[in-house]
């Protein structure tokens, strides 16, 4: 069974995100990085039909630009499995034949091969999730066509997801591996991050590797 799968991506304000990374004044254009690199590596993935984007950040509905199908939503209330459940609302309302998967927004060394990959493992799977590097969080949560996705994120998550029933899929090192301290930062340079990130620490900015003509369908 080959499925179609709509990807949703929740992502917060950059200026909000990745306090951990520390004091470094690079952190909000690393978050936004971060994002950029995601969402280019979901958008690459052959059996991506739609890329559907949650966020609280008003700036990003407008900014988007990415060689395939884009949806954004803007979130209505705070909180990560609010966002979520936004999303999913509006993935089964457009797009009930096809698969639904929630993926973490900062996963700078993912590649549409490694998503791929996986997401062809999940085929297999009613419902499936995918721990982060840690093995508590969860960087992946994916249901076949018509079986509703069980959102639990949070701390310790990855448990709570198979306790409601989705079944642990072994995901590639860079699918694994989200971005939170500066040891997570080090690894994914090891691996290997998407061009965004590389930019900020070289120096450049996220701006100007953004396309100058806006590609897709966005819809707020």
């Amino acid at each position: 069974m080959v499925i179609d799968w709509v990807v949703l991506v929740p992502i917060k304000r950059f200026s909000e995100g990745k306090k951990r990374l520390g004091d470094r004044p690079d952190r909000p254009a690393l978050a936004e990085a971060f994002a950029r690199d995601t969402l280019d590596a979901v958008a690459a993935a052959p059996h991506v039909r739609m890329l559907l984007v949650v966020t609280d950040d008003p700036d990003l509905v407008d900014d988007l630009a990415l060689p395939v199908a884009v949806s954004v939503v803007r979130q209505g209330a705070p909180g990560l499995n609010n966002a979520i459940s936004s999303g999913l609302r509006v993935a089964n309302d457009r797009w009930p034949d096809w698969g639904q998967a929630v993926l973490a927004g900062d996963l700078p060394a993912l590649t549409s091969e490694d998503l791929e990959r996986t997401l062809s493992i999940a085929e297999e799977v009613p419902l499936g999730v995918v721990a982060d590097a840690q093995g508590t969080g969860t960087v992946l949560l994916t249901g076949q066509p018509g079986v509703p996705l069980l959102p639990a994120f949070g701390a310790g998550s990855a448990m709570r997801h198979r306790d409601l029933g989705h079944r642990l899929i072994r995901g590639t090192e860079r699918l694994r591996r989200d971005v939170d301290t500066p040891e997570d930062l080090a690894t994914a340079v090891r691996l290997g991050v998407g061009r965004h990130t590389a930019a900020v620490l070289e120096g450049a900015t996220v701006s100007s590797l953004r396309p100058a003509q806006r590609g897709g369908s966005l819809s707020a």
